[in-house]
This record gives structure tokens, sequence and C-alpha cells, in this order.
């Protein structure tokens, strides 16, 4: 999928928004990831966030469409 595509930003946003809430998801490990790619990146741009979602979505075996 393109960085640019609107749909995949659409499946991003609503696993942050279920990942950032309990009991739903872990904030605390979806907050280090966001701040760890944003460090990696030396700012907060959507790439860093696209990463890092997709790295928790990864690691908490989060089959996305």
């Amino acid at each position: 999928m393109d960085d640019l595509d609107d749909t995949r930003d659409g499946i991003l946003f609503r696993l942050w928004c279920r990942a950032a809430s309990y009991p739903g998801g872990r904030p605390s490990l979806l907050a280090k990831m966001i701040d760890d790619e944003c460090k990696v990146s030396g700012r907060g741009d959507p790439p860093a966030y696209r990463r890092a979602l997709l790295r928790y979505a990864e690691e908490e075996g989060i089959n996305l469409p």
C-alpha cells in the first residue's frame, strides 16, 4: 500500500483508537512505540506514526486488511 493511501490510514486510525484505550489495547506499549519511531525520524510526522502502528499490530498479532 501507498503511504498516502486513505484506506490504510483509516484502518490505522481505528487501530490507534482501539489500542490507546482499555480494555481493547495496551496504551503504554503503543505510546512507547510511537515515541521510539518519532525519535528515529527526529519528529512526529505521519510516517513515524504509521510505522509505530504497523509495528504494534505485528507485535500484538493483529491482522490488518
